[in-house]
């Protein structure tokens, strides 16, 4: 059985599912949950449509892992990784780093899948992992 789950979350609806489904699995198999928010790279000029005191990526990829830790870490051992890059290269280096057994992703990705099509996150990461990946089912609502 796997000793390290990987799952990644933006803290959508979505994510929260897949995150879920991950953290009753550890549990089950008695496994780390490594739970991944990734965040873009700062622009060096704000943009005009983006407010002045918007938070950073990292500030928001550091709140949803904060939410992660209230729900999750009195029931499994959880490690939480910011990490600068794309949702699914975040997934992939630190599946490798941390050697996980198993990435936990939901069927849609950063884009919306269609009928028979898999989002971009879960397709790539699906052709690049370094270890099993478990594609749940979630939905709009998470």
């Amino acid at each position: 059985m796997y000793k390290k789950i990987l799952v990644g979350t933006d803290g959508s609806g979505t994510a929260a599912s897949a995150v879920a489904h991950a953290a009753a699995l550890a549990e089950a198999a008695g496994a780390e949950l490594i739970v991944v928010s990734a965040y873009a790279t700062p622009k060096e000029t704000p943009s005009a449509l983006a407010p002045a005191d918007a938070p950073s990526g990292i500030d928001v990829a550091v709140g949803v892992l904060d939410d992660v830790d209230r729900r999750y870490a009195s029931r499994v051992k959880l490690t939480t990784v910011a990490r600068e890059a794309a949702p699914s290269d975040a997934l992939i280096e630190v599946a490798e780093e941390q050697g996980a057994g198993v990435i936990v992703v939901g069927n849609r990705g950063m884009q919306g899948a269609k009928r028979y099509v898999i989002g971009s996150v879960p397709n790539t990461v699906s052709h690049h992992a370094p270890c099993d990946v478990l594609i749940v089912h979630t939905t709009d609502e998470g």
